[in-house]
């Protein structure tokens, strides 16, 4: 029996971060290019409180981690009222195992 392919290898490249703000917590969509689509969630560190730039660290870093890449993001509000958008201005290459 083969050996299984990790899950983030078949998420695609990694397009666009959305970060927005609930009043229970930050909540988040990574989308990708390719059969991977889009995997949410909430954000357990960052307070809704805090300051947007808190939480898109956190969120840059939990990118980071689903995807196992290292990404250049640049953070833009959108045009909703506590939600930003990050767009992935380098997805880095997938390791090598």
């Amino acid at each position: 029996m083969g050996k299984r392919e990790p899950y983030w290898r078949r998420l695609g490249t990694p397009a666009t971060l959305v970060l927005y703000r609930t009043p229970n917590r930050w909540r988040y969509a990574v989308y990708f290019t390719g059969p991977g689509g889009i995997t949410d969630g909430g954000l357990d560190g960052p307070a809704p409180s805090c300051e947007p730039v808190i939480a898109q660290t956190a969120m840059h870093r939990k990118a980071e981690e689903l995807t196992h890449r290292t990404l250049g993001v640049t953070w833009q509000e959108a045009d909703q009222d506590g939600c930003w958008t990050g767009v992935i201005t380098n997805p880095g290459p997938l390791p090598a195992s």
